[in-house]
């Protein structure tokens, strides 16, 4: 079973071989290996060496580091912890403003992300 690198790894050139309509056969004539050891790779049976990975990021044309990234990255949670009470009309009008405040903030960060791809 491949790593968690080697899933990166996989699911980008897979990807990229049926964006480009390019089969596995293409891909192991390119870097001079078999069909059945590329396919092996390709299905997380064999290990995905680092000097195959320079190979198909070579031909796939994206650098190892590209290969080896994920695309998006988790995100994560916030979570705020309030201590004491808020019994007051005053108090409980600030919670809900900075209640609103984080998900205002957390918009932005989505649409910016979306702007940024």
């Amino acid at each position: 079973m491949a790593n968690e690198v080697n899933a990166v790894a996989i699911a980008k050139v897979r990807v990229w071989l049926e964006a480009n309509e390019k089969s596995i056969q293409w891909l192991a004539d390119q870097i001079a290996v078999s069909k059945a050891l590329m396919g092996h790779i390709l299905n997380g049976e064999r290990q995905f060496l680092p000097k195959r990975m320079v190979q198909v990021a070579n031909v796939i044309g994206v650098t190892t580091q590209e290969l080896l990234t994920p695309d998006h990255t988790e995100e994560k949670e916030y979570t705020l912890s309030l201590r004491g009470k808020a019994d007051s009309r005053i108090a409980k009008r600030h919670l809900n403003i900075l209640l609103h405040a984080i998900e205002n903030s957390r918009q932005l960060e989505k649409a910016l992300a979306k702007v940024e791809r």
